[in-house]
């Protein structure tokens, strides 16, 4: 055991230099900045944060900076700001919206074109067409612009096919009032289904911001119990989340241990806390076979502790592997993050 242990650690060093260099490679590669128009509320901000009027039609312009020695292709893709499952405000990729949205901001802001090419050493603007709905609004539309370099053929062979991609995100808030975060938050429970997280069952417990504010230094818990009992089965805390406007909260229990729920009926109590106030839901949920059926069929692990036994060591070893990797990635990955955050993601 011990040699394989040192074989282990080996490959792991390996990977994860590997995957520090990479991310510091690409992290280099280009330079987005917005070109903050008149309507710019914080100015010397790095983000935009546009007061607007209904009707308003307007061009706003990022400058991307290619800072290597070659051609590069990028693509740009405009987003809705959600609430990703790490209670963080998600500006990198779609989330669940609540069904009181009124406006998602990628049917406010448009691009001509989506991919774009930028010579080696040259800054060039993307114009962003933006088209304020005619309707006036309350609170906040909240999204971003998110831009991706294109991954190379040869940079795909020279790292074996698997190479990291860096986005650079500048976050957008239009408001149409500077009263827009007096709006009084509230807070409802959705439907808790049972889903597969990571290839693992898992139960989603929602929680929907309805109001169309951004909402930091919330908290929440929520304990799951068998119908009719007191014995606590489940539990799940968050300290600090931070809601985007009129999106879900997807509170998730992964199963990580095999705790493989029966089928049957539960019970979720799920408590919601933001300054002076609280929230408090309860609602009975059922455990169907179909759902087990469907959970099984897209977690492969579903079984718990006994399923990974069978799996053997070859399985294991890989899982420290790929989980070692990820831990650095991560590490490196929320540095750069923090790092730009304090330019491109707003703490309103």
């Amino acid at each position: 055991m011990a040699k394989y242990l040192r074989y282990i650690t080996v490959i792991l060093v390996i990977v994860l230099m590997s995957a520090a260099l990479n991310i510091s490679a690409a992290a280099t590669d280009f330079h987005v900045k917005p070109i903050l128009p008149d309507n710019q509320r914080q100015n010397g901000s790095t983000f935009f944060d546009l007061l607007v009027t209904p009707g308003q039609q307007q061009e706003l312009f990022i400058e991307i900076s290619n800072l290597s020695e070659n051609d590069i292709t990028v693509m740009v893709e405009i987003l809705t700001a959600s609430t990703g499952r790490n209670g963080l405000i998600n500006y990198t990729s779609k989330g669940e919206m609540d069904e009181s949205l009124k406006f998602l901001f990628e049917d406010i802001a448009s691009l001509q074109q989506n991919q774009y090419e930028v010579p080696a050493g040259v800054s060039m603007e993307v114009a962003i067409n933006l088209r304020v709905p005619n309707e006036v609004f309350e609170g906040a539309i909240l999204g971003s612009i998110r831009v991706l370099r294109e991954v190379l053929q040869e940079e795909l062979d020279d790292e074996g096919g698997n190479t990291n991609r860096f986005a650079s995100v500048t976050a957008v808030r239009l408001v149409q009032s500077d009263n827009a975060e007096d709006i009084q938050p509230e807070f409802l429970l959705g439907e808790i289904k049972a889903v597969s997280i990571y290839y693992k069952a898992s139960i989603i417990v929602p929680i929907r911001n309805t109001q169309p504010r951004i909402v930091q230094g919330a908290s929440a818990a929520a304990r799951i119990y068998p119908k009719g009992s007191n014995d606590l089965i489940l539990e799940q805390k968050f300290d600090k989340i931070d809601f985007a406007p009129n999106s879900i909260f997807p509170l998730s229990f992964i199963d990580e241990a095999g705790y493989e729920l029966s089928i049957g009926d539960y019970t979720a109590i799920v408590d919601v806390a933001f300054g002076n106030q609280t929230w408090n839901f309860k609602q009975d949920f059922v455990f169907t076979e179909q759902a087990t059926i469907e959970v099984v069929e897209n977690a492969p692990n579903y079984g718990g502790e006994r399923s990974n036994q069978e799996q053997g060591f070859t399985t294991w070893m890989w899982y420290a592997i790929a989980g070692g990797a990820a831990i650095v990635i991560a590490a490196v990955g929320l540095y750069i993050l923090l790092t730009r955050r304090r330019r491109a993601f707003p703490r309103f």
